[in-house]
């Protein structure tokens, strides 16, 4: 009894929040709204070629060197090794499925290789670093058919590999360049 709250002595009227609110004088244009937000986050089309990417570092910039000085700080440190391991497992596991699948052609070893690589560049220049930068059941599925459907007309797997990988770039670039990604 010693510690109980006493109920209020007066009740506040109900009468002002069942009201309905009042409408705002001004009207907000939603379009214009969109249109500001937009632009504000840098999805909005600059209208030059690589301009989307342009504004991107220059709004990245000033957080850049801040955000490596965050990441020593040893409450990271946890978060580091689990992403170690949620990168490193995948990547290994795949890696030995993609060995059988592509007559060895790439194993874990290369799979370690391109996720160190893909991961050290994403990292760098991404700022999301919750990814999945190695081989998935769908890569494994799309490898498989590849190199069955090279094995059929008798190329070169890693050949063919390769110019899948530079259309693959080539049509990235162009997407950065027009800022598709404001689509």
């Amino acid at each position: 009894p010693a510690i109980r709250i006493e109920p209020p002595a007066a009740i506040p009227s109900q009468d002002v929040r069942k009201r309905p609110p009042e409408k705002p004088t001004e009207e907000v244009d939603e379009e214009e709204e969109e249109a500001k937000q937009r632009e504000e986050s840098g999805l909005a089309r600059s209208g030059r070629l690589f301009g989307g990417l342009i504004n991107d570092l220059k709004r990245k910039t000033p957080f850049y060197f801040s955000d490596f000085k965050d990441a020593l700080s040893l409450q990271c440190i946890a978060s580091w090794i689990f992403l170690y391991f949620a990168c490193l497992s995948p990547i290994i596991t795949f890696g030995g499925l993609l060995s059988e699948a592509t007559g060895k052609n790439m194993a874990a070893m290369e799979s370690l290789v391109s996720g160190f690589v893909c991961g050290l560049g994403y990292g760098l220049f991404s700022g999301q670093p919750l990814t999945i930068l190695g081989s998935t059941g769908p890569v494994l599925v799309f490898e498989t058919i590849v190199y069955e459907f090279c094995q059929t007309l008798h190329w070169d797997y890693l050949s063919f590999r390769f110019w899948i990988g530079v259309w693959i770039a080539v049509i990235l670039l162009i997407l950065v360049a027009v800022d598709a990604s404001a689509l």
